[in-house]
């Protein structure tokens, strides 16, 4: 039996591994331990509104310009006009922005000046009146029903020239063999102008003076894709406008019969109408671009606008009108007395411009501007359109007025710029 209790051991040896294996592995795991903790994120600093780098935008540009001519019509009385078309040569435009750029594409602070001066004048003159001559030099007895032109004036290059040339009807320039229709009374087309009576020159500044300065604190922004984008400005608008605009005129109460009474500028000085303009208000623009080439040019148009209440004044200065003398029978007598037109006015106007043009990146935020561009600064001048001169001695001390119009100042230019962005 011996045998048997071998066996026996054995399997109670066996028994017990088993069980004791079996019990560890019921025992628990050992506890872990604890884990590192996350590490903390620095606190987030908030950009400088306007960045912290230097970020200054400066734009420069300018050219050649050309006003739109300056017409006026002066009548002195029903009887006597002036008909005046004012141009300008040589004009200049000039334009400086100086702003900076805000960080992450949150647009740019602008201050824009921009300058136009006018260059030599050149001015051309018609004096009409309703009267004539007969071919024997005496006044003419008809009465007529339209005006004739009398004198010519005209500047060029600082060199006024002034002429005079009576028209001339006779019964003779009625008939229908020389262009008449017989009806025995004087037609436009029957007049002849065979001598010019006075044919005189002087030397005359060559510039008035014209100038015409804006002020644009604004601020700008972009938006869109790569291809297509478009900005917008906004902002507040100061303008002054300062000059003279000469102004050819009758200052006879009565008009002459012998056509006398003209500022010629020589004989009689021109009336120099001094202007001075200056007013404020909100300006505003839209642009749309299209770049090519990963944005190295760029097509633009713009348009822009902006609303200004100003205050305008003009001032004539001292001038000489004749008055008549009413004991000067059958003859031109005349008294001369000192006259002057002024006017004030406020009101509100419209700036436009429109602008179109190209930009070449040159190098990172270094560009070539090439414009063109039309602006109109409207109703900035005042000029007189009736002007009322005392008819004869005893009206003298009633002194000399006017009625005013506005007019436009429009300004086109052709333009060539650098902008850069620090």
């Amino acid at each position: 039996m011996s045998w048997k209790r071998r066996l026996a051991a054995a399997m109670f040896t066996v028994g017990l591994g088993v069980a004791s294996q079996l019990a560890r592995a019921e025992d628990p795991a050992p506890p872990k331990s604890d884990a590192l903790p996350a590490p903390t994120e620095a606190p987030k600093t908030k950009d400088p509104f306007f960045g912290n780098h230097f970020a200054m935008y400066l734009e420069t540009r300018g050219g050649p310009a050309s006003i739109r001519t300056i017409g006026n019509s002066l009548d002195s009385g029903f009887r006597s006009n002036s008909s005046t078309n004012l141009n300008f040569s040589g004009t200049k435009n000039g334009q400086f922005t100086a702003g900076w750029t805000l960080p992450r594409g949150r647009g740019q602070y602008l201050l824009t000046y921009t300058g136009v001066a006018d260059g030599t004048f050149e001015l051309d003159a018609t004096g009409m009146q309703r009267s004539y001559q007969n071919s024997n030099g005496t006044a003419g007895g008809k009465q007529l029903e339209f005006q004739l032109p009398w004198w010519q004036v005209t500047v060029r290059d600082g060199q006024l020239t002034t002429t005079k040339t009576p028209p001339v009807w006779d019964l003779v320039y009625d008939l229908p063999a020389n262009g008449g229709n017989g009806n025995h009374l004087p037609d436009p087309n029957e007049f002849r102008y065979p001598t010019t009576t006075v044919n005189l020159s002087a030397t005359v500044p060559k510039s008035l003076g014209n100038r015409v300065q804006t002020w644009d604190l604004c601020y700008r922004r972009e938006f869109g894709g790569v291809k297509i984008r478009s900005r917008w400005t906004v902002g507040i608008r100061y303008l002054t406008f300062d000059g003279t605009i000469a102004t050819p005129a009758w200052v006879t109460g009565a008009s002459s019969t012998a056509g006398f009474g003209y500022t010629d500028g020589t004989q009689l000085d021109l009336i120099l109408m001094q202007q001075s303009t200056s007013g404020f208000g909100p300006v505003g623009s839209g642009e749309i671009q299209f770049n090519f080439f990963r944005q190295r040019l760029t097509l633009y148009a713009l348009v822009q606008a902006a609303f200004i209440l100003e205050s305008l004044e003009t001032d004539s200065g001292t001038f000489t009108f004749l008055s008549r003398d009413p004991g000067a029978a059958n003859v031109d007598g005349y008294f001369v007395g000192p006259g002057r037109i002024q006017d004030s006015v406020s009101k509100s106007t419209w700036n436009t411009t429109f602008e179109a043009g190209v930009r070449v990146k040159l190098l990172e935020g270094f560009h070539l501007i090439v414009d063109w561009n039309t602006t109109g600064y409207l109703d900035t001048m005042l000029i007189p359109t009736d002007l009322s001169i005392p008819d004869n001695a005893a009206q003298r001390n009633l002194g000399t007025t006017a009625r005013f119009i506005s007019r436009d100042f429009v300004v086109s230019s052709i333009n060539l710029g650098l902008s850069f962005q620090f």
